[in-house]
């Protein structure tokens, strides 16, 4: 399975159709919050719809530049992974909001208790504490001490973020590949494919 992983879009359609060519090959697209720049839902849609060209399944979550309609709209686009894990070909994706609340962890926890020995992809805004993809501008980790329990605990195949333009990168924390694809409203994003053990995440740039 290969998925595309996006994050950080702020509104920006025009980029979208240069994804087509690394689009075939993919199995899902995942995006990793911050699809708006506090826009409408009709700006959400047009990101979304631009993306269901490539015929591929939408996934994602919600960032902290995404209005409350916008958690709406993905929830009624099918799209949502906030508090409603999905499974594809054996592969859980699970999706925290922004931020990530207890709540919404253990909602992901008793589902993932429920469905041992699958492999797990975590989407979420936030990164996790402690890794090179929480860096802010300062050398300061920013990212959320709970994502990263859950992380440790959990060992997803792969957690996939965004929310910190500068911090593009590939990381881990034990087994678990991190990936923050970088700012796709500057042309970033990123493959990975989980046929390899571990995952082999690559970052592009159009």
């Amino acid at each position: 399975m290969k998925l595309m992983a996006l994050a950080d879009i702020h509104g920006q359609v025009k980029h979208i159709p240069l994804l087509a060519n690394a689009a075939k090959d993919c199995d899902a697209i995942l995006l990793a919050g911050d699809i708006t720049d506090f826009g409408s839902r009709q700006q959400a849609v047009s990101i979304l719809t631009a993306l269901r060209a490539f015929g591929k399944p939408l996934l994602g979550v919600c960032g902290n530049c995404d209005p409350t309609e916008i958690d709406e709209t993905l929830e009624q686009e099918g799209v949502s992974l906030m508090n409603n894990p999905v499974e594809m070909n054996g592969v859980i994706f699970i999706g925290f909001p922004y931020p990530a609340s207890e709540e919404s962890i253990l909602s992901a926890e008793q589902y993932l208790t429920a469905q041992p020995q699958k492999p797990t992809i975590l989407v979420s805004h936030q990164p996790a504490w402690g890794t090179d993809l929480d860096l802010q501008t300062g050398m300061r980790h920013k990212g959320n001490h709970t994502i990263r329990s859950f992380i440790e605990d959990h060992a997803p195949l792969v957690a996939i973020n965004g929310h910190i333009h500068e911090a593009r990168g590939i990381d881990q924390i034990g087994s678990t590949v991190m990936v923050n694809p970088g700012p796709f409203r500057n042309g970033c994003y990123a493959i990975i494919d989980l046929n390899n053990r571990p995952p082999n995440a690559r970052l592009h740039i159009l």
